[in-house]
């Protein structure tokens, strides 16, 4: 039997022992909202890469298909910031922003002298 997408994403956060409430408020979502996330059948690309950030989890083997998609669009989509869960005065978001120059300056390095 295959799982769909929100079972994909409650399963990653069940077995890495997250809270829900947790989780939702760094998301800054309600519980409830989290919930029928868990029920759908397809999720958006962005909030499967917020929630595996929240979590510290790589959903790319999970969903090959949609990421081999973000793939051919511009790498630093995955990267960027969705201003609704992390607001420009939440710690998170510069966080996130740290992170992502962090991730953009480890691919220039391993790609090595011009």
């Amino acid at each position: 039997m295959e799982l769909n997408a929100g079972e994909i994403v409650e399963l990653a956060v069940r077995r890495k022992n997250v809270n829900i409430s947790e989780l939702s408020r760094r998301l800054h979502i309600n519980r409830r909202t989290l919930y029928n996330w868990f029920r759908q059948k397809k999720l958006h690309t962005d909030v499967i890469c917020e929630i595996g950030k929240v979590i510290n989890y790589d959903f790319s083997n999970d969903f090959e298909e949609e990421f081999r998609q973000l793939a051919g669009k511009d790498d630093l989509m995955v990267l960027n910031v969705d201003h609704r869960l992390n607001p420009p005065d939440s710690v998170y978001y510069w966080m996130e922003k740290y992170i992502a120059l962090l991730e953009d300056y480890k691919k220039l390095v391993r790609k090595g002298p011009l």
